[in-house]
């Protein structure tokens, strides 16, 4: 029987396996690694450099060179201008000993880099593609897993991983959630031993992260932008269930996550802030507000300019620019 890495024929069979890099060699050099030991199974490391700092983007390229026998090296100003003819070029590096590696030369936030990356994939002709997180370990079934999932539910248009605590690695971090009515977010099986998942071989889910995600990306569009950093994984969800697309969690493919080590110290303030923002205007905005009047025995009616303020500040603030986030990075 033909083995799985050998069903990969073709370019459309190529899924390339995305994992943005700021200044976190260390991580990400062992999330390569990691890939490296793995069973391929067709999918193809593409590495984005965010603008690191020169001593670390040539330590990684060092490192780099060591775990892969080739190199792919593009610009990330070059990958606009590739097209569908570009697919025969590049045929040489989309094996499981080759590496592609795109600089971009300047921090462009999560999406926007990412989105980059997808360009590279819609060039050679790719119809999935998979966000990792730098801060990940992949077991080593992970890729072959994925690529049984994909040929037994067709039906889902994104997948996530069952994602655990990198220490201890039997420990559940989520395998994905669901979108809750009130515009939050319930991640399941969150702490749980990884033997409480039942015996299933996937859960449906309506909300995924971007730490370990596999989509086709042709039919769901790629990632919002109006997010320098964050909550593109809630708009990715929000717009899922908009079109009508099923998402699932596969238990059988395992991610061990360090948990935002990219972003070091600022990491829990960062994403308290952001939380905390975008809950907010979610929370008071149109129903809930209301609510709340309602039970503390005021006439809902008296909110009314409450909420056309609201309403007016969530028209003129629409995402997070780059500007916004470094000025939440650097509280103290």
């Amino acid at each position: 029987m033909k083995s799985t890495v050998n069903e990969v024929e073709n370019a459309e069979a190529v899924i390339p396996v995305v994992i943005l890099n700021w200044n976190g060699e260390e991580d990400t050099i062992e999330c390569l690694k990691s890939i490296r030991k793995s069973v391929g199974a067709g999918f193809v490391p593409v590495l984005v450099d965010n603008g690191s700092k020169a001593e670390s983007l040539e330590r990684l390229k060092r490192e780099c060179s060591q775990i892969y026998g080739r190199i792919l090296y593009l610009k990330g100003s070059e990958v606009p201008k590739l097209d569908n003819t570009s697919r025969n070029e590049f045929a040489d590096y989309l094996d499981r000993d080759s590496l592609v590696f795109i600089e971009n030369g300047e921090n462009l936030g999560f999406a926007k880099a990412n989105n980059v990356a997808m360009r590279f994939a819609e060039a050679i002709g790719a119809e999935w593609v998979m966000l990792l997180n730098n801060d990940t370990v992949v077991a080593p079934e992970t890729f072959q897993e994925l690529r049984r999932f994909l040929k037994s539910h067709p039906e889902f248009m994104a997948i996530t991983a069952q994602v655990r605590h990198f220490r201890p690695n039997t420990r559940i971090q989520n395998c994905g959630g669901d979108l809750t009515y009130f515009g939050s977010r319930k991640y399941k099986f969150a702490n749980r031993e990884a033997s409480a998942l039942p015996e299933t071989d996937f859960s449906v889910v309506s909300f995924v992260t971007g730490c370990a995600l596999l989509f086709k990306y042709k039919a769901v569009g790629a990632l919002t932008e109006d997010f320098f950093f964050g909550e593109e994984d809630y708009e990715f969800s929000l717009r899922m269930k908009k079109l009508g697309l099923e998402m699932a969690c596969a238990h059988g493919v395992v991610v061990y996550h360090k948990v935002g080590a990219t972003l070091g110290k600022n990491s829990t303030r960062l994403g308290a802030i952001a939380r905390a923002r975008w809950q907010a205007t979610r929370v008071l905005a149109y129903l809930y507000l209301p609510v709340l009047l309602l039970r503390s025995g005021i006439d809902p009616r008296r909110a009314v300019g409450a909420i056309r303020r609201v309403e007016s500040y969530l028209k003129q603030n629409r995402g997070v620019d780059r500007a916004e986030f470094r000025e939440m990075i650097s509280l103290q």
